[in-house]
């Protein structure tokens, strides 16, 4: 244990809404999260300035043929800076920045902005209709709309790979009735911060979520979700279903998916899912598609999550929590699937909080052809009809049973110096049969580990490693410790 822990440390639908539709006060059913720093507050205006920075360290122990076994490293996992407020009886505002290592580059765009959205209330629809427009968390998963800094665990679970949504823009409606809660929304399916680019389409079906439950105050809202409640006034709990359907839009030179190019889950990495970037005239060979050969392929996500949360005292509680989702994706090349699940518990006992994770991760057999490249592509081409596990013609080798689950045991422990605003969180995660990529040259990639864009998917690396011959692929168990140090105001 002692060799792994580190140093720690647009405006839409106004014509059809009467303005006077907002008239009278606009109740407020509670602080967004982060709560933040007030810097206006009037009848009129209101607006608060939030930050948040993260220090993280990592140990892990990796049975490496190449490099060290004993790995360490130090980053600065979170630094954010965002606004929120209200104007006036029009809206409520959220706008969040990421900086230093978060803020990357993507294949269209700087990636910095992750929310930029506008809440407007429809008083004729209802006291409770809310009307998102903007960039803002897609909804769906419990553990992909829990806010990073209220979390107790120094990551979010290796099931989150599978169904992760992150960010993307367009419009939902959100409703209350009594403890039921429900939205509905529409959004591009090409992830955040994609540039103005007015390309030839042939249009599939827009990417269409809801989330609907019950919950009797457990969350905010279902946009703003936290993972852990430092200061429990009261027993709650909270219980929903996901859904998501979307065809991709075939535009320019790719399609929706292909364009993702941050935040993606598996199914939508053409590292792990080979059919997303085949192309219409190659189904034969699988090569890459081109700018008119690109497959528009249908891609879902069914998931259920919930929360209950009881408090035994003013000092302590205790919160468990469940999430599970199952996926696919499929086009005239294939079928693809994955599953995963995520059971969790914590007790708080006055400034310590202790926690327990297991998670499971279940792709499919089929997965992992890796034709990033038109190298890997020339090597499918003679080896397009088998799947996983086997060397092509000694030019590389394919990840190795793919569809064998991985599991993750984490034990978590927290101090709060002052709730959120201040604690330390320490996570010593063991992730069972965990895929190493082996570079002969360079050493073994953990296929577990964020990548360098912030996606929870394979890394640039990873997927270059297996287009190169004489590298391989193996399943070892990977033990880790992580420490995080948290400041927010």
């Amino acid at each position: 244990m002692k060799r792994m822990l580190t140093a720690a440390a647009g405006a839409l639908l106004w014509g059809a809404i009467p303005l006077s539709a907002f008239a009278g006060a606009w109740e407020d059913t509670g602080l967004w999260l982060p709560n933040g720093v007030s810097v206006v507050n009037t009848d009129n205006n209101q607006l608060d300035l939030y930050g948040r920075a993260q220090m993280l360290g990592v140990g892990q122990i990796v049975p490496d043929p190449v490099a060290n076994h004993d790995r360490i490293y130090l980053f600065l996992n979170q630094a954010r800076l965002g606004l929120k407020g209200r104007y006036a009886d029009l809206f409520k505002y959220e706008m969040q920045l990421d900086f230093g290592g978060e803020s990357i580059n993507g294949s269209n765009t700087n990636m910095s902005l992750l929310d930029m959205v506008a809440d407007v209330p429809i008083r004729p629809w209802g006291p409770n209709t809310i009307l998102k427009v903007g960039q803002f968390r897609v909804p769906y998963s419990r553990e992909g709309l829990t806010d990073e800094g209220y979390m107790d665990f120094t990551d979010r679970s290796i099931a989150n790979a599978a169904a992760y949504q992150g960010r993307d823009y367009g419009l939902a409606l959100m409703d209350e009735f009594g403890n039921f809660r429900g939205t509905i929304g529409t959004f591009t399916g090409g992830g955040r911060n994609i540039p103005q680019r007015y390309l030839p389409e042939q249009i599939g079906v827009p990417y269409f979520v809801a989330r609907v439950g019950y919950d009797d105050g457990a969350d905010v809202d279902i946009y703003h979700v936290t993972g852990a409640a430092p200061e429990l006034k009261r027993d709650s709990k909270a219980f929903y279903v996901n859904g998501i359907i979307m065809q991709d839009t075939r535009i320019g030179h790719s399609t929706a998916l292909g364009v993702h190019t941050i935040d993606d889950n598996l199914l939508i990495d053409p590292n792990y899912n080979p059919y997303l970037k085949w192309g219409d005239t190659t189904a034969s060979n699988g090569a890459l598609c081109s700018a008119v050969t690109c497959e528009r392929g249908t891609l879902f996500f069914l998931g259920t999550d919930g929360i209950v949360r009881h408090r035994i005292d003013d000092t302590h509680s205790i919160e468990t929590e469940y999430e599970g989702n199952w996926g696919g994706y499929q086009n005239p090349f294939g079928v693809m699937h994955i599953a995963a699940g995520r059971a969790q518990t914590e007790y708080r006992s006055g400034h310590w909080g202790f926690g327990l994770r297991y998670a499971i991760l279940s792709m499919g057999d089929n997965a992992g052809f890796l034709i990033g490249s038109s190298k890997a592509s020339a090597q499918n081409a003679a080896y397009s009809t088998q799947v996983g596990g086997t060397a092509n013609s000694g030019a590389f080798v394919y990840n190795e049973d793919m569809g064998t689950p991985i599991h993750e045991i984490t034990p978590s422990i927290s101090y709060h110096f002052k709730s959120d605003r201040l604690k330390v969180v320490a996570s010593l995660p063991v992730f069972l049969n965990a895929p190493l990529w082996i570079d002969n040259a360079d050493g073994a990639y953990v296929f577990t580990d964020p990548t360098p864009s912030g996606a929870t998917t394979l890394t640039t690396d990873e997927g270059s490693v297996l287009q190169t011959a004489g590298n391989s692929t193996v399943r070892r168990t990977i033990p880790e410790g992580r420490v995080m140090l948290q400041f927010m105001f």
